[in-house]
């Protein structure tokens, strides 16, 4: 009997030892996006965005002069958002602490301005499909923000195991949607990590099927890529979304217009964003073509839609909070405000001493007050906006 129980002891221990990581780097969840610490060429750890939805390893021009990165090959190239022009740099190496992931990596100087002036912070670069592609497991484990890396024949495999495969190097998997006149459609949908969305529809699938019309009470807005092209997308909302076993009801949901990137596949039928994935310590193992969903705290709570009618975003010295876009017939229109306003103050504090983070969830709470004070044609205005869902 004691040796009995002493080789079950002995197993238990080298399983925990088997399943622990490799390696790992701290995780941010800022908002809706995911950053992660890796350093380019043995450089100090940058913050770099992890995207499931890119093929490209992408790094701000800025911070490739800093390194001193070769910049002579200028090169077009395609991403999953639409083309950009870069400079091509070849033969990269990409570490997390030690841990050489890549070695001879093609990476893209662009500069990334754009979209750290909507997301609201520094963004050094982007990788996905290059961190994800050898034979080691991936896990975000957001629970202790950490991403982790594991050996493909010994990880934690918790949670809800979701079969997908790669198409134009991102996974996909099957998933259903119920209409608002309760029609069913299902589709092949990228898993894309870099979206801050719950869901949206591909343009041809959304044309296709007469999405717009069957979402009920919807508004127009635009959205950024890698590039900085905008292009214009609707919210709308659906009965419900499933994956597998995983369901959402009542789920806000985007329509793409795109005519270009992943958003104008006609293959697939939209996109899974971050909004719904980061509810999930997710474990990507992409050898096996297998992703598992751990649900985290919090992870059957509604989704909250845009209650104030107003997008922000920072001026281009990272201080100011502007007025990026303003939508028709939402509280913040009614009371006037003009898209390029400052926002000066929320609920009283100082907007310039808030993240963005946190003023889009004052903005988001529906049934309740918020304070502004903007500057708009050369004066301050205050004004009281009494929020609620736009759909």
């Amino acid at each position: 009997m004691q040796k009995i129980i002493f080789i079950l002891s002995l197993f238990m221990s080298w399983s925990a030892v088997a399943q622990s990581p490799i390696t790992s780097t701290p995780l941010e969840l800022y908002g809706d996006h995911v950053f992660i610490k890796l350093s380019v060429d043995d450089s100090e750890p940058l913050d770099f965005i992890f995207d499931t939805g890119d093929g490209l390893t992408v790094i701000d021009l800025d911070v490739a002069k800093k390194l001193n990165l070769d910049l002579d090959h200028k090169q077009a190239t395609t991403s999953a958002q639409g083309s950009i022009t870069g400079a091509l740099i070849k033969h990269n190496k990409v570490a997390i602490n030690d841990m050489v992931m890549e070695k001879n990596i093609k990476v893209y100087a662009t500069s990334l301005e754009h979209l750290e002036i909507s997301i609201g912070r520094n963004v050094d670069g982007i990788i996905g499909y290059d961190l994800l592609r050898h034979h080691h497991v991936i896990r975000l484990d957001y629970d202790n923000s950490q991403l982790q890396v594991y050996d493909s024949g010994s990880f934690p495999k918790n949670g809800e195991a979701i079969s997908f495969k790669l198409h134009s190097s991102i996974p996909t998997v099957t998933a259903y949607a119920t209409l608002n006149n309760g029609e069913k459609v299902e589709g092949s949908f990228f898993v894309n990590t870099g979206a801050g969305t719950t869901m949206d529809f591909n343009t041809p699938f959304a044309n296709a099927n007469g999405i717009i019309d069957k979402t009920g009470q919807h508004y127009s807005y635009v959205v950024k890529g890698l590039g900085d092209k905008e292009t214009k997308h609707y919210e709308g909302r659906v009965k419900s979304l499933s994956i597998g076993t995983l369901s959402f009801d009542n789920l806000p949901i985007g329509i793409s217009q795109a005519s270009s990137g992943i958003q104008s596949d006609k293959k697939t039928a939209g996109i899974i964003g971050n909004r719904i994935l980061s509810r999930y310590n997710l474990t990507l193992d992409y050898h096996g073509h297998k992703m598992y969903f751990e649900e985290r705290s919090g992870a059957g709570e509604s989704f909250k839609p845009n209650c104030s009618g107003i997008d922000v975003q920072l001026g281009k010295d990272m201080s100011a909070v502007l007025i990026h876009q303003v939508y028709e017939g939402s509280p913040a229109a009614d009371a006037g405000i003009e898209v390029d306003a400052q926002l000066l103050k929320v609920n009283g504090k100082m907007a310039s001493d808030m993240s963005l983070v946190e003023i889009e969830k004052a903005l988001k709470k529906a049934g309740e007050n918020v304070d502004l004070v903007v500057k708009q044609g050369g004066a301050e205005k205050s004004v009281t906006l009494a929020l609620k869902e736009l759909i």
